[in-house]
């Protein structure tokens, strides 16, 4: 836990120790102090390293519990976790010897998320959601006391960053994974395979004839943008032949751009098959039950909390692979012997 305490920030400002209170805790009407002195006063507590010691940080000190922060990263890769966040929370629960408090994150504020777990009395971080290296390119760990990040299912894309110091990284190869579909499908002769990708704000879109791309910063609603925004050329690409089967990153995508297709007469398998990504529950019951690759986002936290509270020793890096499982937006008849991966009909 962080030694800096609003006395020492009082010192270094050469102000009184109530008036850094008052700038911390947002309590600074009545005193009439100003705007400069607030964000001079925020500015030197995160220079030093302040972490507010909460109050529930005195109450988890009386319980000898192993206390995880589990943090749920708000982006459009959620589809998957509420369903299994039930499941999650069950694991924790079961275990008597540990406690959880759960906290939730935008990409530009991890960095405050975590700082406030710090101040709650937690030390291990498992993120669950879209994470990349990226995220963690604005914080500055030198400015928190020892912890543990882990992130349950990370990507290890070949665009993302890779910083050995930040979390130990649960997850697999998407990209790699995705390559090797495509190639299996495309020798088989059920492509050509369209892969529709996303970018981040900010990113240069990929200039590459067989893929669609999109931003991922812009979208609110999945579904409608699928529906609205990329099915029309997705049916360019059926019509003039270049599209036999489709791999979209994510469930809600897929099904909104599943649904466009059939309103214009397209026959899913028969004309184009679709693959989606994370098996979100509903994904079951799309009007045709779309076929999705499915991450172990759940063992992952189950083995994560076991190793921990039995004090296993756990790699940084930890490369899992998914399961595709196929539904009937995927022609039954497919030969599927030759991929080398884990595969499940239903």
């Amino acid at each position: 836990m962080s030694n800096v305490t609003i006395r020492d920030i009082a010192k270094a400002l050469n102000i009184a120790p109530s008036t850094v209170s008052s700038c911390l805790n947002g309590d600074t009407a009545k005193r009439r102090i100003s705007q400069k002195r607030i964000e001079e006063v925020r500015k030197k507590a995160d220079e030093m390293g302040y972490i507010p010691n909460m109050l529930a940080s005195r109450i988890f000190k009386r319980n000898r519990k192993k206390y995880f922060g589990l943090v749920i990263k708000n982006d459009t890769a959620m589809n998957s976790i509420p369903s299994i966040l039930n499941d999650i929370i069950s694991d924790f629960n079961s275990q008597s010897d540990c406690d959880y408090a759960i906290l939730y994150s935008s990409s530009d504020n991890l960095f405050d998320t975590i700082k406030n777990g710090v101040g709650l009395g937690i030390k291990d971080f498992i993120i669950l959601g879209y994470l990349r290296g990226e995220d963690f390119k604005n914080i500055n760990f030198s400015k928190l006391p020892e912890i543990n990040i882990y992130a349950a299912n990370y990507y290890f894309d070949d665009s993302d960053c890779e910083i050995d110091i930040i979390a130990h990284k649960i997850g697999f190869a998407r990209d790699e994974y995705y390559q090797k579909l495509k190639a299996f499908l495309e020798k088989s002769s059920y492509g050509p395979v369209t892969m529709v990708q996303a970018v981040e704000k900010g990113q240069k879109t990929p200039k590459n004839l067989d893929d669609v791309y999109y931003q991922v910063s812009a979208i609110k609603n999945l579904f409608r943008f699928g529906y609205e925004s990329l099915a029309p050329e997705i049916l360019k690409k059926i019509q003039n032949g270049k599209c036999r089967t489709l791999l979209l990153r994510n469930d809600s995508l897929a099904i909104g751009v599943m649904e466009y297709l059939l309103e214009k007469g397209i026959k899913i398998p028969d004309d184009v098959a679709i693959i989606g990504f994370n098996n979100a529950p509903f994904s079951a019951y799309a009007k045709v039950p779309l076929s999705s690759i499915s991450l172990p986002l759940q063992e992952n936290v189950q083995e994560l909390l076991s190793d921990i509270l039995q004090e296993r020793k756990i790699k940084k890096s930890i490369k899992k692979q998914p399961t595709l499982i196929l539904r009937k937006s995927t022609p039954r008849e497919w030969d599927w012997s030759q991929f080398d991966e884990k595969i499940i009909f239903e």
